[in-house]
């Protein structure tokens, strides 16, 4: 989905944190944690959408697959 958009986020940034950092440090920690945001957002619909695929499952079990997405819990 948003592929490019990812790698433009974490390609942005050219600075190795801990040796030589660029001055903009912060910019390229938030931009390292929108990718990583948007690739758990874009599992977690992934999952939806699978679980649409199987046998109906119940809104239930989606809303808590969104709703743990949206809290960034893993797995």
């Amino acid at each position: 989905m948003s592929d490019d958009l990812v790698k433009r986020l974490r390609n942005n940034c050219s600075c190795n944190f801990s040796s030589t950092p660029c001055g903009a440090e912060e910019e390229c920690r938030n931009a390292f944690e929108g990718a990583d945001r948007i690739e758990t957002l874009e599992a977690a619909l992934r999952d939806i959408i699978e679980q649409g695929d199987d046998d109906f499952p119940s809104p239930k079990d989606m809303i808590w697959t969104a709703r743990k997405a949206l809290e960034g819990k893993d797995g």
